[in-house]
């Protein structure tokens, strides 16, 4: 667990500069370009993520569970870098050839976001971007090597998409440019990605055919398979909110509601720094069937992230109305939204790792059903609750999906292997985030927002420090304020 900690609190902090960056794209970009642009750029960039995740036909997930047999690196590791590149770009063409012969159903179904439409065939080629970038990051974590792949993801992709809107605000470019450029981005983290990969001599283009067939092809297919489906259902669940506003409501819509609950992201920032350090361990302990290492990353990641995602919840329960003075009046509307995906965030946090435990265990099946029941349950949910409730009801379709999925998972592991992340620690921080938002709500509502911000994030701060301090949740912390003597 030393290496994880170490690991993902580089990763955080460069996530949480990123986090930063990420704020300042929040803010300026409705001030720069209209609701409706943000829309079609968040409508092109979830569609062509839940095509790239399927291209790679599972072979990511692959990786991760077998790469403890695969890893050798006086041979680059069996010439898994172009394996994983042929078995992509085959994907690749079989889903954009799918795709493309669907294009009709595609234009009829986002004929409320008619600009959409318009980069079909550029989101397909997107999609193949995106699909590398995924499985050769996946490549990079089973190496142990992440911060540069978090580098790339939390800010290099952030400022380059914050000067291109630039760009396109100061007339540089045209709207076509924009989208171009703004895949361009991602485009050039490609390349940077497998730049780093070949100077850590990762990169062989000669499969060693002779030893893959040596492993269970016929267990990886079918582990390849479930994951295709996983890995979609998985990312589905980010985007399908966003796709489905597209369709009953319209671009601008899409931007007002993505923008708003970017905002929410923010809190998974550890979570996503850690999973990436956390995945190969979990792999490793289950291979050796090493039961209390897992249990001992489970219980550990949950009290770490729900520690930390606790308070970034208060403090941007408190700073919401200051947030919303920067934004044009038409994106007060997404404020319920973010109140309801924020819980859901909230939520995903507490319930930490479950999904690698279980996708990396030997019942790994069983993830599959549960993303099954998750799919089902997100695209009913939005198609109810968004006809009601417009956004909010987008929101509210998250928060029953991802709470009906990591309840679920959380019951499976308990029954299944005995494991189960809650300890008194849990109840604390729980404590804490309802005295803090329980403050943050006696404030007279006539102040002006940053006194209600200021005051709001302090009493967060100061009491979830307290209770640390007096209860050893998360003794890092602890370390941290003693070495700036701030405690004794």
């Amino acid at each position: 667990m030393g290496e994880i900690k170490k690991q993902s609190i580089a990763n955080t902090t460069l996530s949480y500069i990123g986090a930063l960056i990420g704020f300042a794209v929040i803010y300026t970009q409705p001030l720069l370009i209209s609701s409706s642009d943000i829309g079609l750029l968040r409508l092109l960039y979830s569609f062509s993520w839940m095509a790239a995740v399927v291209m790679p036909l599972g072979i990511g997930s692959v990786t991760v569970r077998m790469f403890p047999k695969i890893r050798n690196d006086e041979s680059r590791h069996h010439g898994l870098f172009a394996l994983l590149l042929l078995i992509s770009s085959i994907g690749a063409l079989l889903i954009g050839l799918l795709m493309y012969l669907n294009k009709n159903q595609f234009n009829l179904y986002y004929r409320r976001s008619p600009e959409f439409p318009a980069y079909f065939n550029e989101a397909i080629v997107f999609a193949f971007v995106l699909s590398l970038i995924s499985i050769y990051s996946i490549y990079s974590s089973a190496l142990l090597k992440t911060t540069f792949t978090v580098f790339l993801t939390d800010i290099f992709t952030r400022l380059g998409q914050l000067l291109v809107v630039i760009l396109y605000h100061y007339q540089c470019i045209s709207k076509h440019m924009l989208v171009l450029s703004y895949m361009g981005i991602f485009l050039l983290q490609l390349i940077l990605l497998v730049s780093y990969l070949i100077y850590h001599k990762s990169v062989s283009f000669k499969i060693n055919w002779s030893f893959f067939r040596t492993l269970d092809l016929k267990q990886i297919a079918l582990f390849s398979l479930l994951m295709t489906f996983t890995s979609f259902a998985s990312l589905g669940i980010k985007f399908i909110d966003q796709l489905m506003i597209g369709h009953f409501l319209n671009e601008k819509l899409v931007g007002v509601y993505a923008t708003c609950i970017m905002m929410c992201a923010v809190m998974e920032i550890p979570f996503n720094s850690l999973e990436r350090i956390a995945q190969p361990k979990i792999s490793y302990a289950w291979s050796i069937n090493d039961v209390a290492e897992v249990h001992k990353i489970y219980e550990m990641s949950s009290r770490y992230m729900f520690f930390a995602g606790g308070i970034l919840f208060c403090i941007l329960w408190a700073s919401l109305d200051f947030i919303m003075l920067f934004l044009p009046p038409e994106y007060h509307a997404g404020k319920m939204a973010f109140y309801i995906v924020s819980f859901s965030s909230l939520f995903n946090l507490l319930t930490s790792v479950n999904s690698s435990v279980i996708l990396y265990s030997s019942k790994y099946y069983a993830a599959s059903l549960f993303l099954f029941i998750l799919l089902v349950v997100s695209v009913l949910a939005n198609n109810y609750f968004i006809d009601i409730f417009g956004i909010s009801g987008a929101a509210l379709a998250t928060l029953i999906s991802i709470g009906t999925f990591n309840f679920l998972k959380y019951v499976y592991i308990l029954v299944k292997f005995k494991m189960q992340p809650f300890t008194k620690n849990t109840l604390y921080i729980l404590c804490c985030i309802l005295i803090s938002i329980g403050f943050i709500f006696i404030l007279p509502s006539n102040w002006h927002a940053f006194i209600k911000a200021a005051l709001g994030s302090a009493f967060s701060v100061i009491v979830f420090s307290v209770v640390n301090y007096k209860f050893n949740m998360v003794e890092e912390v602890n370390k941290v304020y003693k070495r700036f003597k701030i405690i004794k």
